[in-house]
């Protein structure tokens, strides 16, 4: 396992491959003394896509990087698991970045695409802290103002109040630091925006939205404590949401995108704001924006980053958005037809067997032309 994560650091691949994560999550403390006991400037050198600021911070920080190559991994699996019925299935050949390829085209699918990522990366680094395998820079929060300030206050009726009242618990555990994860996350991210330009405010701005629906979708978890499970008294503290609730999130966001248009200003007159498209207001920082309309995405188009949707497999029983119809954008599609063995009609024998039968069943598979 040494040696697979020392082979991976070397690798000159980017942020989002395959292989490094995977090498990551087989081999965590592995990987981490791996880095750890190498030159931070060797390692930092072999990562493709690293603009001039991310390189310095990578050599500050060695550490942290193979956590950014978890959260970009966390963020494609979970883009491809949300997008898996559509068009679009968060698979591209666009511009090359540190983290893999990204559209081309500033559209919603983008936007997305860049918020899943920061929130991934976020999610992947406070988790890390809390696990005590970023040293000293962070680790557990010691109160819950963060937490507080994020939830809206209710009108409680006479009854909640009561149970309010004889209601004991107290703060305690290890309370997720967003402290350390939210600075570095949006240093490192905004790092990789060189350019004065409207994708740029367009990045910035989605980065900071996957940001967001981490820290609003933050939960509190219990402990009990007394005799015989009577939760006399309980420990709470403030945990990471699970990802695929910030995944959720994100999609709906996605449905309500905003299109937006940049503002020229100062002296050399660059983009300086966002406003939403035909309107004077500016998007809510929770809000996914986005600069053009998406193309169709049934074709291959190599200039924007398109793979369209040949031989993609599709659900030919749906008449819905999950359907052949929709998915293969009426080309028609192919029938595969096979024979599959299961195991069924499994008996338990005392002691210790378990006897199956096989069950052939007919297994169809459609696939877009």
């Amino acid at each position: 396992q040494k040696s697979l994560a020392a082979i991976c650091v070397f690798l000159p691949l980017s942020l989002a491959t395959v292989t490094v994560a995977v090498c990551v999550e087989t081999s965590r403390v592995e990987a981490l003394t791996s880095v750890s006991s190498i030159r931070a400037g060797v390692f930092c050198d072999k990562i493709i896509g690293l603009a001039p600021l991310q390189r310095a911070k990578c050599r500050a920080r060695p550490d942290a990087m193979t956590v950014i190559a978890q959260g970009a991994e966390r963020a494609r699996y979970e883009c491809i698991w949300q997008f898996r019925y559509d068009k679009w299935n968060c698979t591209n050949n666009g511009t090359a970045t540190v983290f893999g390829t990204e559209l081309s085209v500033a559209s919603r699918e983008s936007a997305f695409e860049n918020a899943i990522k920061s929130a991934g990366i976020l999610y992947e680094i406070v988790k890390a802290c809390g696990e005590g395998n970023l040293g000293a820079s962070c680790g557990c929060a010691k109160h819950d103002i963060s937490f507080q300030r994020t939830k809206r206050r209710t009108q409680m009726t006479p009854a909640q109040v009561e149970r309010k009242v004889y209601q004991r618990w107290r703060w305690g555990g290890c309370s997720v630091d967003l402290g350390f994860g939210l600075n570095y996350t949006r240093e490192f991210m905004r790092a990789g925006e060189l350019l004065q330009s409207s994708r740029t405010l367009m990045n910035r701005h989605n980065y900071e939205a996957g940001r967001l629906a981490i820290i609003k979708n933050l939960t509190k978890s219990c402990r009990c404590h007394g005799v015989s499970g009577s939760c006399n008294v309980k420990t709470c503290w403030i945990a990471l949401p699970s990802f695929r609730q910030v995944g959720d999130n994100l999609r709906r966001k996605y449905k309500e995108a905003k299109r937006v248009e940049a503002i020229l200003g100062g002296r050399r007159r660059r983009p300086h704001i966002l406003k939403i498209w035909r309107n004077p207001k500016k998007p809510s920082p929770r809000e996914l924006v986005y600069l053009e309309k998406s193309p169709e995405f049934c074709q291959k188009d190599n200039r924007i980053g398109i793979f369209g949707t040949q031989g993609r497999q599709c659900n030919g029983t749906n008449s819905n958005y999950s359907g052949c119809g929709k998915l293969c954008c009426n080309r028609g599609y192919r029938v595969t037809e096979y024979i599959k063995i299961d195991q069924c009609k499994c008996k338990f024998f005392w002691c210790c067997t378990v006897t199956c039968q096989e069950c052939p069943r007919l297994v169809s598979k459609y696939t877009c032309n």
